[in-house]
């Protein structure tokens, strides 16, 4: 009878031990409801708030002076993007739209379309995130913008950007987040483009410089900080 009970104590022992020892080597997140399937392709729709601040020249042609004007502002703004995924790097486009002093009679616009790169670190279903991106800048509205593009590399401004934000998967294909990001901004008037504004040239009459300080006049250089909260869809 002993030796019975003896081997029944080390049978419980043996099985108790082993499972402990399998539930310690178990990691959170291991469950089949936090594993995370391989991703390829990204869509990210987003809705915040932007506040843009830029300085722009003013040029007087008879006295050959110039001057600046800061204009700044405050707006809701939405944005679009899409892309692809290798592991944890990221490249797509995205466009975004922000409307400065809504209501007001100065109210204006502010569109970017640029390309972004990314690189990303899961931890379960949060993913923290990093992105540098850069293109197109335009001020006005949509036929302005769409007008600057079309010209090639006579457009009306460029930006560059970086930022970070966070991620949240709710499932493997849909999460939610948020992102903060800034941004430099270079706009140049309707007509001028940064190409012709950055290059270097002779002025020999008082009438090439006057055309020369004009076509600089309205040239704007700044920055933007936006927050946004979004939601991904990934496959």
């Amino acid at each position: 009878m002993s030796t019975v009970l003896r081997s029944l104590c080390v049978c419980a022992f043996l099985a108790t031990s082993s499972s402990a020892l399998s539930h310690a080597d178990d990691k959170p997140g291991d469950s089949k409801s936090n594993e995370r399937r391989t991703e390829w392709l990204w869509m990210n729709a987003e809705g915040g708030v932007e506040a843009a601040n830029l300085t722009t020249f003013n040029a007087n042609s008879d006295t050959l002076t110039v001057g600046l004007t800061p204009t700044s502002g405050v707006g809701p703004t939405v944005g679009l993007g899409a892309g692809f995924r290798l592991f944890i790097f990221t490249l797509g486009a995205r466009g975004r739209l922000g409307v400065m002093q809504p209501g007001a009679s100065n109210a204006w616009q502010l569109w970017t379309l640029d390309a972004e790169a990314g690189i990303r670190i899961p931890l379960g279903r949060f993913e923290p995130y990093l992105t540098l991106s850069g293109g197109y800048a335009s001020l006005g509205n949509f036929g302005q913008a769409i007008s600057g593009l079309g010209s090639g590399l006579d457009i009306s401004g460029a930006n560059v950007r970086a930022g970070g934000g966070l991620d949240f998967y709710i499932t493997h294909g849909f999460s939610v987040g948020g992102a903060i990001t800034g941004e430099m901004l270079v706009l140049g008037r309707p007509g001028v483009s940064l190409r012709d504004l950055a290059a270097a040239k002779q002025v020999g009459t008082i009438n090439e410089a006057q055309a020369r300080v004009l076509e600089a006049n309205g040239t704007s250089v700044g920055g933007a900080l936006t927050f946004t909260l979004g939601v991904g869809l990934h496959l």
